[in-house]
Order: structure tokens, then C-alpha cells, then sequence
């Protein structure tokens, strides 16, 4: 048995393992690095109030849900104001209203990934009666619950609605961009998914991917619309005339990004690692093939 084989295989054992683990973790960053950061099937008892609510599976930041604008803190219909903010049959249900969000804690990301379902059947409206009426989708810059009539579900929000005829529009703040466009058969009877991708890198600040039950919809919002301050909540809204009707809302998710920089950083760590391990794998190497 060639016992000088087997020592020099021990000695390759050490850098072999750090080669290994650069190896892995590398996947393993690029693999992870569009992970769920927040995720809600809204399974739930019936009744069960969405504000103060903890997102289920994921819910990275650990944080839950607030309120924007004058909406219920307990579950159940409400048939008007305060306006509906519950799970029913496993949706969340949103009244005429009513904003939900929360907050993401600052994460280490520049981009993310957004989704929902809806079903804004029951509206009564278009953006023709107001430029935010729908059901959208996006972020706060900030949430806060009152009844008079200037709090308003949509406040301080930036992102995505769509209305009844199938109007997509970007509201920026809470206030109309004046950018919009018409998805041609939209069934408001049914339901939809809205997915689209943001980049809050300051001289960026874009929208990009915007799908609508997996179609492409073409619309482009100015440089700096998705800022960090204006992202620093998650969530979602509906927006109609008559009090009394509400929106149902399921699969709500927001995968985060992890800045370029980060996986840069980590990985010069693991290659300063696995020099350290270099000199010793050539000189193994060495003696094996003079061995």
C-alpha cells in the first residue's frame, strides 16, 4: 500500500474543504439570491383582522401588518367605514379604503421583486372617477390610521393600480403620475396576479417586468420614482367610491435582492480564506507527483 499516497491525501483534505466550501457558498449565494423576504397565502381563520398580523409562510423582517387610512383594527365585514381589513376564506379582504402594509426593515437589497392576486369584482368605479382607484400594489413611504377625510388608503404610496376596465397606472406618492395603460379583455370578475420588479439604486429608481396574469404590460416610470424612502414599506391597496364594497387580495410576496456589493464582499472574504490554503495544496501536489 503506498502509504505516502494516503498521507499526502490527508494533507489535501484541509484546502480541498475550503476550495469546496468557496465553491458552495458561491452557489449558494447566487441560488439564494432572490429570496422570498416576505410571503402571505393569508391562511387563516375567518375574521381573522389583518392589522397587527405577522405574513405567513415568510416574513423575514418579523414585522406586521399596519393600516393606511380609516381602517378596521378587528376582523369581520364592516359593511362600510372603518373599512374592512380581514382574512376571509383564506384572502385577505380589503375594504373601499384601505391600505396594508408593513414595514421591511431597511433590508440589504437595491431590488425587488413584487406579487399579488386580486379580485376587485365589486367595483363600482374607474380611474375615471379618480386616477387611484383599483387594486394595487407596491409601497409606503409611511402608514397612518385616521377617519378624516383626507386619510386615504392610497397615502404615500408608490406603485401599481389597476382598475375595472383594465387601466394600469403608476401612482408616485400617492398622487397620479399621468402614466397608464389599457390591458385589452380584463375580466374584473375574476381573479388576477400583478408581478413587477423595482431597482431603488439612487440615479435608478425604475420599475421594470410588469406582468399581468403573465402577460407583458408596457409602462415606465421616471428616473428616482422607487426611492428607499418611498420603499420603506410593502403592501397593497383598494380604492372605490362606494364605501360598502371590498377587494379580495391572496399570495401577496416581495422577494429581496441582495445589492451586488454584498455577495462581492462576502466572497473576497472566502477567497482570503481559501488563499491562506494555496501554498499548502501546491506543495501537496507537488510531492504526489514526484511520489
Amino acid at each position: 500500500m503506498n502509504h505516502h499516497f494516503i498521507h499526502s491525501r490527508s494533507k489535501l483534505s484541509r484546502p480541498l474543504k475550503c476550495v469546496i466550501a468557496l465553491l458552495a457558498v458561491t452557489f449558494s449565494l447566487r441560488q439564494g439570491a432572490q429570496a422570498a423576504f416576505i410571503y402571505d397565502t393569508f391562511t387563516a381563520a375567518d375574521n381573522t383582522a389583518l392589522i397587527g398580523r405577522l405574513p405567513s409562510p415568510d416574513d423575514v423582517p418579523g414585522n406586521a401588518y399596519a393600516g393606511n387610512g380609516n381602517v378596521s383594527l378587528s376582523g369581520g365585514p364592516t359593511g362600510g367605514t372603518p373599512y374592512e381589513a380581514d382574512i376571509q376564506g383564506n384572502v385577505a379582504r380589503v375594504g373601499a379604503d384601505a391600505g396594508i402594509a408593513l414595514n421591511l426593515g431597511s433590508p440589504p437589497a437595491a431590488h425587488f421583486d413584487l406579487s399579488i392576486s386580486f379580485n376587485i369584482s365589486g367595483s363600482t368605479v374607474t380611474q375615471t372617477n379618480d386616477p387611484r382607484r383599483g387594486g394595487a400594489l407596491g409601497f409606503f413611504s409611511s402608514v397612518a390610521l385616521g377617519s378624516s377625510g383626507s386619510s386615504h388608503g392610497f397615502n404615500n404610496f408608490t406603485g401599481l393600480a389597476v382598475d375595472s376596465a383594465g387601466s394600469v397606472r403608476l401612482v408616485i406618492g400617492g398622487a397620479n403620475s399621468g402614466i397608464a395603460t389599457t390591458v385589452a379583455g380584463f375580466d374584473p370578475s375574476v381573479f388576477h396576479t400583478l408581478s413587477y420588479s423595482v431597482d431603488t439604486t439612487a440615479g435608478a429608481g425604475t420599475i421594470s417586468n410588469i406582468l399581468l396574469d403573465g402577460a407583458s404590460v408596457s409602462l415606465s416610470a421616471p428616473t428616482n420614482t422607487f426611492t428607499a424612502a418611498r420603499t420603506a414599506m410593502a403592501g397593497f391597496y383598494y380604492s372605490d367610491l362606494d364605501a360598502s364594497v371590498v377587494a379580495s387580495f391572496d399570495d401577496f410576496s416581495v422577494a429581496a435582492v441582495p445589492e451586488p456589493s454584498a455577495l462581492r464582499g462576502i466572497s473576497i472574504l472566502l477567497l482570503l480564506m481559501s488563499a491562506a490554503q494555496v501554498k499548502p495544496l501546491t506543495r501537496v501536489i507537488a510531492s504526489v507527483r514526484k511520489g
